[in-house]
């Protein structure tokens, strides 16, 4: 059985243009269905052109997308279900509105998709288990009615994933920055943000030994740069310490950089393990200089306190993208 899976292109150029990363989803969602057996492969439009004929002599093929990307996914969609080719679709943008996704696929996978989408293949490929027993699975009925079945509780443990196979994505160079996931949700609360939608403001992590591995295994292939994908690589500073203790004793000597919070800059050992250990960039979310502002998006945070953290950064050496 042959599974495609693609990361739909962004719409424009915009500031991570020139340094592409894959989202992850896609990869880390390959590489469960090649561990079952299944030919796979994953396209990344922003990294390179999809191979057209893989994909449309695939037997299912699955399209990730967020909100600015979602024109574009649609637009695939629609041309593969011409085909006949079976189409799911996950990501943050379905996952907030799969009745408007099932208008272009047959299936919606909502929220984290590792479980909900293996037993969803199983049911494609031989009927089994009850697709009303898939949880966070949406599609529609005989009917034509859409059945959003209940959300399935979020995965507790990441050490129960494997570590995205990269050799899975069409094209990939080992030049390209490689994103990795040490940790999902976050314990903040801020009202614009998707993410504690999506992945709950518990706050889970992978173990530091998982994560020595995956950073050991980059580094036996690249040399480039990492980008850690959370959403708050430094939510748990006792955790995030421990893990840059390990990888300068390790040796694993490569420049990174992270999304973070003005918070950083009330410990600074953090910060200067961050240096010491290659933190290059900081991703900050100021999101506003305007007090109001940011006390209507319930931020936690002052001018004081990301002046603070600006001046702090800037003397450790490592750069801000705010």
């Amino acid at each position: 059985m042959r599974i495609s899976f693609i990361e739909a292109r962004s719409p424009s150029g915009h500031i991570f243009s020139k340094y592409p990363i894959p989202r992850l989803g896609a990869v880390l969602l390959s590489t469960i269905l090649k561990e079952k057996g299944y030919e796979v492969k994953a396209f990344i439009e922003d990294i390179a052109e999809p191979d057209w004929s893989y994909i449309e002599n695939s037997d299912i093929v699955c399209i990730s997308t967020i909100t600015s990307t979602s024109i574009r996914a649609y637009g695939i969609a629609d041309r593969l279900m011409r085909k006949g080719i079976p189409v799911v679709i996950g990501g943050a943008h379905s996952t907030f509105l799969p009745e408007e996704a099932l208008g272009h696929a047959d299936y919606v996978v909502r929220g984290e998709g590792e479980f909900a989408l293996t037993e969803l293949i199983d049911y494609i490929k031989k009927g089994t288990p009850d697709i009303s027993s898939i949880k966070g699975l949406s599609y529609k009925d005989r009917n034509g009615n859409i059945i959003n079945n209940p959300y399935r509780p979020l995965l507790e443990d990441l050490d129960e994933l494997p570590s995205p196979d990269f050799k899975l994505v069409s094209r990939w160079n080992p030049s390209n920055i490689y994103p990795i996931s040490t940790s999902r949700g976050c314990p903040f609360n801020c009202k614009f943000c998707s993410v504690i939608s999506m992945f709950g403001r518990k706050y889970r992590f992978q173990s530091v030994e998982k994560t020595l591995r995956e950073l050991r295994q980059v580094a036996s292939i690249s040399r480039s740069n990492i980008f850690f994908v959370d959403d708050n690589f430094t939510a748990n500073k006792a955790r995030t310490k421990e893990l840059l203790r390990a990888k300068i004793a390790e040796r694993i000597n490569f420049g990174w950089s992270a999304q973070v919070r003005v918070d950083i800059a009330k410990d600074i050992e953090l910060l200067r393990l961050m240096a010491d250990s290659g933190c290059s960039t900081v991703h900050i979310g100021f999101e506003s200089v305007n007090p109001e502002t940011l006390a209507a998006y319930n931020k936690k945070q002052n001018i004081e306190e990301i002046k603070h953290c600006i001046k702090l950064v800037k003397e450790h050496g490592i750069e801000i993208h705010g």
